[in-house]
């Protein structure tokens, strides 16, 4: 009897996690995206966004910001945070499409290599 009023007590709990926003920073720059308590957000019935997709997207706009700072003042830290952004495996964006750039034409396609959009179908 005290398991399942144990268990029933954590379900509660778990159910009630407040949404909150998170923050990725590197270097000057810095990226606001929502984690939601019960770990995704539905849109409508069968849609819905996680928190890993969103995690996903605040990387990829962090990488976005890193290379104008990158452009506007090369660094070796920046440039290495790029590329482990870029080599990151994802379950959202290009999964297995990822090919291997050389930096310079990572900075170049930046706005098409760390597009940060979010599509449901």
């Amino acid at each position: 009897m005290y398991r399942i009023l144990f268990f029933i007590f954590l379900f509660l709990i778990q159910s009630c996690k407040k949404d909150e926003t998170k923050i990725l920073t590197f270097k000057d720059c810095e990226v606001e995206y929502p984690f939601y308590g019960s770990g995704e957000k539905i849109l409508y019935e069968g849609h819905s966004i996680t928190n890993q997709c969103e995690l996903e997207s605040a990387r990829r706009q962090l990488a976005l910001c890193l290379c104008e700072k990158y452009i506007s003042r090369p660094d070796i830290e920046i440039k290495n945070k790029i590329l482990e952004i870029y080599y990151t495996n994802e379950t959202y964006f290009d999964v297995g499409s990822k090919k291997d750039l050389n930096f310079e034409t990572i900075i170049k396609n930046r706005n098409e290599t760390f597009d940060s959009k979010i599509l449901i179908d």
